[in-house]
């Protein structure tokens, strides 16, 4: 299902595109209900191609300014919510998004925000090293602290990649792994508690 792109002009807050977008953007965030950073919020306004992506740093930034929306630091970044003020701009403007775009906005924040939430809950992201190479950054978060932080230094940007795509895809099996080797007990240890009782 992809959105269209189309908007009616409209009066007062829709005056131009960019309050437009201001106001899509307030919404989606109210909809997806959610924290995330601000990469997943334009990854999710590229996807449905809501917003250019351009156009959607432009507004994010404005948003900040003027109020509307808050970054606040969290275990996985900086995540993206409304003000007070701007659930108040919200709840007087949202009737200017037709009801048709409200639904489907509705309908892409239901079908994305589990994904946005683990991606939230294991994160995993790579930075060029000083002196060659990339450390790759493996996260498991709950309640907005880390239950497993991994740091690995890779060779080149190929080998980054991959552990990265892999951590994506296989998060919950790793960490289950790891908990697993690290805290069952070895066979030369169970002898041991078998023989002391």
């Amino acid at each position: 299902y992809v959105p269209e792109r189309k908007e009616r002009k409209m009066g007062g807050f829709f005056y131009d595109e960019t309050n437009r977008d201001k106001l899509i953007v307030l919404y989606c965030i109210k909809s997806l209900n959610i924290e995330m950073t601000r990469d997943q919020f334009a990854d999710f306004c590229v996807e449905y191609d809501l917003i250019p992506y351009f156009d959607l740093q432009t507004t994010i930034g404005e948003l900040e300014e003027s109020g509307l929306l808050a970054a606040v630091p969290k275990a996985f970044g900086q995540a993206y919510m409304l003000t007070a003020e701007g659930e108040q701009v919200l709840e007087m403007f949202q009737e200017r998004i037709p009801q048709s775009r409200r639904d489907m906005l509705d309908f892409c924040a239901n079908r994305s925000r589990d994904k946005i939430l683990l991606d939230t809950q294991y994160s995993a992201k790579a930075k060029e090293a000083c002196d060659g190479g990339y450390t790759v950054t493996l996260k498991s978060m709950e309640s907005n602290r880390n239950v497993l932080a991994i740091e690995i230094l890779m060779p080149d940007t190929a080998t980054a990649n991959s552990a990265i795509r892999r951590w994506r895809e296989s998060s919950v099996d790793i960490y289950k792994y790891l908990m697993n080797t690290l805290t069952a007990p070895r066979p030369d240890e169970q002898k041991d508690q078998q023989g002391k009782s």
